[in-house]
């Protein structure tokens, strides 16, 4: 079991869970359906965000999502936060979620949506 923060889009919350080990606790974790996941961001202490890497092309799935300070464009749908060792595998996440509150935004389903349009029409 590793200790994992997870974004929710639609509550728009942050929490800590607990997941196994392997590939299908982290699509069950992220949610939306997700079969393939991506880690577009990675802290200086190792974490990474793990999000649905499809879901810009199943627009039905999107209700939200996410950007954080700094960056140029959201992450939509929900994610997870995990650790990183140095061979590469998940372990349990470093990040104070206290501190990452106050850095991650939500943005509606609306704005989540219109960026998936704008991107997937490029």
């Amino acid at each position: 079991m590793k200790k994992a923060i997870k974004i929710d889009v639609e509550k728009q919350t942050l929490t800590y869970i607990t997941i196994e080990d392997g590939l299908t606790p982290i699509y069950d974790a992220i949610g939306n359906e997700c079969e393939t996941f991506c880690c577009p961001v990675s802290f200086d202490n190792e974490d990474s965000i793990y999000a649905d890497d499809d879901i810009l092309l199943h627009k039905d799935r999107i209700k939200g999502g996410f950007i954080m300070e700094g960056w140029q464009y959201p992450i939509c749908g929900n994610a997870i936060i995990l650790g990183t060792d140095l061979e590469g595998d998940s372990v349990d996440v470093k990040s104070d979620i206290l501190i990452l509150a106050k850095q991650i935004h939500f943005i509606n389903e609306f704005k989540a949506l219109s960026y998936a349009k704008l991107v997937m029409s490029v």
